[in-house]
Order: structure tokens, then sequence, then C-alpha cells
């Protein structure tokens, strides 16, 4: 009993570690904030449980540092993206862990890049349902912003990855599904 409560309070460091880490990134990123790239190392790297609540806790995060710190308008467009992103970062997780679980037979390199397509594709499906549902969304899916927010999304992988890799190599958590097949 005492070990899984230690492999409890681990993963929930990991989690506080990774929305601490995406507090930061806000005030950088703004709206970019990379929930599909969050969405897939969550389906890669976390139990069952502890996937939605990593995401959920990301975009709860997200969401309050914009309106208190970064001044979001408190206005029923801004409140209505906010819960849309919710939905996005949400469905990406569960699209990605589908793909994690479809794609496991075909090795690591599928799982890598299935989880982080699904994720991106569940998550910007979201968005583009919302930008004909809400104001100010005309310009949410142009060239330009598809490909800042395809490259925001690819690197935080890549340094999310990285960021698991040295949590495992200190012990703060257990490998990941894709390194539990090699």
């Amino acid at each position: 009993m005492q070990a899984s409560t230690g492999g409890a309070e681990r993963r929930l460091i990991w989690i506080g570690f990774l929305t601490v880490a995406t507090l930061l990134a806000t005030g950088v990123f703004a709206c970019a904030i990379p929930f599909a790239a969050l969405a897939a190392l969550a389906a890669l790297d976390t139990e069952h449980n502890d996937g939605p609540l990593l995401v959920g806790a990301v975009w709860l995060a997200n969401q309050v540092y914009g309106f208190a710190v970064l001044g979001y308008p408190l206005e029923a467009q801004a409140l209505g993206w906010g819960l849309f992103m919710g939905i996005g970062a949400m469905a990406g997780y569960y699209a990605a862990r589908a793909a994690v679980t479809a794609l496991s037979p075909y090795g690591i390199v599928a799982m890598l890049l299935g989880s982080l397509v699904m994720a991106f594709l569940a998550y910007e499906a979201a968005l583009f349902v919302a930008s004909y549902v809400l104001p100010r969304g005309e310009g949410a899916f142009n060239y330009d912003v598809m490909a800042y927010v395809s490259t925001v999304e690819a690197i935080a992988f890549v340094v999310l990855l990285i960021a698991h890799r040295l949590a495992v190599a200190t012990g703060l958590i257990g490998r990941n599904a894709v390194e539990r097949t090699i």
C-alpha cells in the first residue's frame, strides 16, 4: 500500500510540474498553448485516470492564469473559446489514447506520431467548430495561424518527451506506453 501511495504522489508531482510549465508557456504563447502535445504526452505517459486529470488541470490553470494575470476579457466569447479549448484538449487526449492503443503493434514511431497527429486533429476540430459558433473566429484557421500552431505543437511535444525522459531518469515517474513496448 505504501508503494502505491508514493507512486500516486509522484504522479501528482509530475502533473503539477507540467501544469506549472504550461503556465510559464502561457505567458509566451497565450492562446497557442500546445494542448495537443500535452494530450499526446498524457496518452503516452499516464495511467487512464491521470490523463484526464493532467489535461484538465493544465487547461484550468491556463484559463485562470489567462483571465487573472493576462487580462483575458470576461466576455461570453472569451469564456466560450476557453471552454472549446478544454473540450478540444480532452478530445485530443482520448483520440491520442486510442491512437496509442491501435498503433502499439506498429512500433514506437507509429505511436509517437499517431498520438500527436490524432490529438492535434481532435483539438483543432473542436476549435474549428468554435470558429463557427463563437464570435471572433474568422482568423483562427488561416495558413499562418495553422503553421504557427503546428510548429508550436511539434516543438512542445519533443520538449515534453525530453522532460518525460528526465522525470523517468530521476525516478519521479515510471516508463510510459512507448517505453514499455521496447
